[in-house]
């Protein structure tokens, strides 16, 4: 069986219902960007509920939105990339205050009131883990998404007042906490957020450049920088401060470096879905390594079961693929 004959077959199954779909993505983007990391615990979603449900749909729309946008204008992949980027300065730096430098909040090298070591590694983090690597489990999971747009305009009209709102709540919740951002750095990150959205839009253009097949485990290099840059930041964090420009920099580079190898491929529906199970169960082990010394042992747990069930349940999905 080809992949062709499996998406044909799977376009004629039952269609699952929107709140299915945005359900999932908020599971998955969730899962990764929270569970994965350590940046929420089990314990914590079982004492604060209604944050947790807060933070599905916190993800679940915005990741919506970015899926729905890559399949209706057929973005490439380098293109989904820069949307990944836009998405974590909305959420780290407009939401939640973690990229600008505050009387409680500090990470790595500071300048111009901005964490910019932070501000550069979050928001590969989010475009990688958040964003492409759940749009590709989406793929392999459920081969007939992303072919066609999931959301309509009366989706988008209910969405975006309600992300609007939870938005409101987050940098409320954080102001109250302290994390009150100067002047300076929120212009900034919304000049780059401009900028972003520029090299989106002059990304999404046609271009008649011929496209590439990730298909052979030699392309999966990449992973190995990403790993570093996701892992070795943690490790030196400030304990050598003489280190913290070259970690800056070394970060900065490999932002740069994975669009360029983003930008070598085309929509994620051309691409192979062997491939994307493979580069997603490496990022998946990637980040049970990285993120077990930030998890608690319950989230270990939790985290551990699901990215095998999801990396075994995705090999059963794509197994029968030639």
């Amino acid at each position: 069986m080809t992949d062709t004959d499996n998406l044909t077959m799977n376009t004629q199954s039952t269609r699952y219902s929107l709140s299915a779909t945005i359900l999932l993505i908020a599971l998955l983007s969730f899962f990764e960007a929270e569970i994965l990391t350590g940046s929420t615990s089990v314990e914590g979603i079982l004492q604060y509920p209604v944050s947790f449900l807060a933070g599905l749909a916190f993800y679940g729309f915005q990741v919506a939105i970015i899926a729905d946008i890559s399949a209706r204008y057929s973005l490439k992949l380098g293109t989904i990339y820069i949307l990944g980027l836009i998405y974590g300065i909305l959420e780290e730096g407009i939401s939640i205050f973690t990229m600008e430098a505050t009387g409680t909040h500090e990470l790595w090298l500071t300048t111009y009131g901005l964490n910019l070591t932070w501000t550069i590694y979050v928001m590969m983090l989010h475009a990688v883990i958040t964003v492409i690597t759940t749009l590709f489990i989406l793929r392999v999971i459920w081969p007939e998404i992303l072919q066609n747009p999931i959301l309509s305009r009366r989706n988008y009209m209910i969405i975006i007042p309600a992300t609007i709102v939870i938005y409101y709540f987050l940098m409320v919740a954080s102001i109250s906490a302290g994390r009150v951002p100067g002047i300076l750095p929120v212009f900034l990150l919304i000049l780059l957020l401009l900028l972003l959205i520029f090299a989106a839009w002059k990304n999404s253009l046609p271009a008649r450049e011929e496209i590439e097949k990730l298909s052979t485990q030699a392309e999966y290099g990449v992973l190995i920088p990403f790993a570093a840059g996701m892992i070795l930041p943690f490790i030196f964090g400030n304990r050598l401060p003489v280190l913290l420009v070259p970690e800056t920099l070394a970060l900065l580079l490999l932002m740069i470096y994975l669009f360029q190898y983003f930008s070598k491929f085309g929509t994620i529906v051309e691409m192979k879905r062997k491939s994307l199970w493979a580069f997603s169960s490496i990022i998946l082990i990637i980040m049970l390594i990285g993120g077990s010394f930030n998890r608690t042992v319950p989230s270990d747990v939790v985290a551990i079961i699901v990215s095998v069930i999801l990396i075994l349940y995705g090999y059963m999905r794509v197994s029968g693929i030639q």
